[in-house]
């Protein structure tokens, strides 16, 4: 199975979260095919007080996922999220490309912030903290 694992769980495994840590156990052992995000590296990377070491734990732990570029098909898909949820939903644009990226490469988007997806028309949100 495909997945988009959205930044949250990234940082709980920086926080030693234990579902967390075994879900990207799982990415790094062939049970899920794990994509990434350029919007989750972005935001990874932005984090304050980044120190070296916490640098380089993030790009080792980017090593297990398959980089996802914003390309043409993601950035119209995320626009046409926009145009449709930005209003009604309070959709975000960072939150789109996730969403877009995700739907683009038929994925599902593992996150534990569900209600800023779940409204998106076909789109499979999982919160992987919640699977038994």
């Amino acid at each position: 199975m495909k997945i988009v694992v959205d930044t949250n769980i990234i940082i709980d495994h920086l926080r030693n979260v234990t579902q967390a840590t075994k879900l990207l156990k799982e990415i790094e052992g062939d049970s899920f095919e794990g994509l990434i995000s350029t919007i989750t590296i972005l935001e990874l990377m932005a984090a304050p007080k980044t120190n070296e070491q916490r640098l380089v734990a993030i790009k080792e732990l980017l090593g297990i996922f398959e980089h996802i570029p914003v390309d043409g098909k993601i950035a119209t898909a995320a626009g046409i999220y926009m145009a449709k949820y930005r209003a009604s939903h309070g959709l975000e644009s960072m939150d789109a490309i996730i969403a877009a990226t995700a739907r683009v490469n038929e994925a599902a988007l593992f996150t534990l912030n569900t209600k800023h997806f779940k409204f998106i028309e076909g789109l499979v949100v999982i919160n992987p903290y919640l699977i038994e």
